[in-house]
């Protein structure tokens, strides 16, 4: 995307996608639209299995909505088909991890929630300040933060915008891996490789499996599940739902097609 903030490279199977307009990644329309755009590549182009989203430089991940912009008069929300920077959407099937590479405030944290997998460098830190600005979290950190963190914690976040380091977002299980600055985009092909020895037909059915059945109890999720879902059907009259076990059986690493 020539001019754009958002910078894409295709690395075999993963789609990499890089905040870049520093020193703060901040996000005005265009940027929101450019990302979705990226979002929707990766989702819909079926040689593309994976996304790998982080930022250029060491310091800031993405500081979210361009405040700067919409004090100059950039005050419009024109942000995309999917929201500020893609975060409304509920259709992705691939998955994304989000390698964040310094401080993640506002919908740099949004997105980071969004993400199935998150990697960060031992310096990052969490913040969702919008109090402090007059507004609240609503591209979906408000109610993610609730889901992904001990409610307790999230309400501390949400209510004083105080900065989370690192540690304790490992602790608390939102970070799944702390890696040197140097080595993270390393790490995360490493995790997109992992991801992509994977059924592709399973793996969109697992993310549609667990966006759907994620707020709903045990008995209603079995029923959702058994009464059919698209990817889910489609991973069940795949000639991949057979290929698993025959190799399996036959000692040898799978050939998957895809469908």
């Amino acid at each position: 995307m020539t001019g754009s903030r958002i910078k894409t490279h295709v690395n075999g199977g993963i789609l990499e996608i890089t905040f870049d307009h520093p020193p703060a990644h901040a996000f005005d329309q265009q940027a929101s639209r450019d990302l979705d755009a990226a979002l929707t590549r990766l989702n819909e182009d079926p040689d593309l299995r994976v996304g790998i989203v982080t930022a250029t430089g060491d310091r800031i991940f993405s500081a979210g909505w361009d405040l700067k912009a919409v004090a100059a008069g950039d005050s419009g929300e024109d942000f995309g088909p999917h929201g500020f920077m893609g975060l409304n959407r509920h259709d992705m099937l691939k998955p994304l991890i989000c390698a964040i590479n310094g401080l993640a405030v506002g919908g740099g944290f949004e997105f980071a929630l969004f993400c199935q997998i998150v990697l960060a460098a031992p310096h990052v830190e969490f913040a969702l300040p919008e109090l402090a600005r007059g507004f609240i979290p609503e591209a979906g950190g408000l109610w993610r933060a609730h889901r992904k963190l001990p409610s307790n914690v999230a309400s501390d976040l949400l209510l004083t915008g105080r900065r989370m380091g690192v540690d304790e977002a490992q602790r608390l299980g939102f970070v799944n891996q702390v890696v040197p600055r140097d080595e993270l985009m390393a790490e995360a092909r490493k995790t997109a490789q992992a991801i992509i020895s994977g059924a592709p037909l399973a793996v969109a059915a697992l993310l549609e499996a667990t966006r759907v059945t994620e707020v709903m109890s045990d008995q209603t999720a079995f029923e959702t599940i058994l009464a059919g879902l698209p990817a889910r059907d489609r991973m069940r009259a795949s000639d991949d739902f057979n290929e698993g076990p025959r190799a399996f059986a036959e000692k040898r690493a799978p050939r998957w097609k895809g469908n």
